[in-house]
């Protein structure tokens, strides 16, 4: 199967793309159940990064292999539950009366050998949802709503949208294009020779954003696999707009100063 067909995560499939890993992969499905925290332990167990380290480093002067393989696993799991990940721990003990945690169900991917969290039909860890990183050469303040936008694209495709709407109307602001909206800020990018490829991505995240928010046509509020789609588009204008210039101007800087004289005054007698 290519992987343009390969299906998104779902609570109706046994085999979807993970999206902790990414592979087509099939899932086992788990119901989840509550076991109270034993009398002298109130409060969850979870250690911060000093306490993990100290543990490290008495593993070391440990006493069997045996209990040193106990220890290491102890921390392997602090560790994860200091990065907010799920995992499964096996454990000997049986729960003859277990409480079920109704409408909370747990995928276990078997290529990663990980789980994922889900709430009803949908996913919430990873917060993801495979969307892609934000490209490195956005500024901050972009990167903060690209990744507000990953983080609720499972609960919210529509308002996810919307936030990609906002990267690309900052991106404009910050490249300081000309217009009083997003629309004639295209348009005057166009009236400079902006490809037709950037220009219909452009176009695309104006509006499909747009209806995220005002009644229209399009219905995002299940619709991931769209939302998905539109985190690319933020990637490739910021790369056409902002990468590529950069490594292009990078490169012609290292022509001597003498011969982009020259140039330049080629190009003036041109004009």
């Amino acid at each position: 199967m290519s992987q343009k067909n390969v299906p998104p995560p779902s609570i109706k499939l046994t085999s979807f793309a993970c999206p902790i890993c990414g592979a087509h992969s099939n899932q086992t499905w788990f119901n989840t159940f509550l076991d109270e925290l034993p009398r002298g332990s109130p409060t969850p167990n979870i250690k911060n990064e000093m306490e993990i380290i100290d543990m490290e480093i008495n593993l070391s002067t440990s006493g069997d292999k045996a209990s040193r393989e106990i220890i290491g696993n102890i921390i392997d799991n602090f560790r994860q539950m200091l990065n907010e990940e799920p995992f499964v721990r096996s454990t000997k003990d049986h729960l003859y009366n277990p409480i079920n945690l109704e409408n909370i169900f747990v995928s276990w991917c078997y290529t990663c050998k990980r789980p994922s969290i889900w709430l009803h039909d949908k996913l919430l860890y990873p917060g993801t949802f495979n969307a892609p990183p934000p490209n490195s050469d956005l500024s901050d303040s972009i990167k903060r709503d690209y990744e507000e936008a990953r983080k609720i694209l499972n609960t919210s495709p529509r308002s996810s949208c919307a936030l990609l709407r906002l990267s690309i109307e900052k991106l404009l602001i910050e490249l300081s294009i000309k217009g009083k909206d997003i629309n004639e800020q295209i348009k005057n990018l166009v009236d400079k020779g902006l490809p037709a490829q950037i220009q219909q991505a452009l176009d695309t995240l104006r509006v499909i954003g747009n209806h995220a928010v005002h009644p229209g046509t399009l219905d995002l509020r299940d619709d991931k696999e769209t939302a998905t789609k539109l985190f690319n588009l933020v990637n490739f204008v910021a790369s056409e707009l902002i990468t590529r210039p950069r490594e292009v101007a990078s490169l012609y800087e290292m022509i001597p100063e003498k011969t982009r004289n020259a140039i330049q005054d080629r190009d003036k007698k041109i004009n």
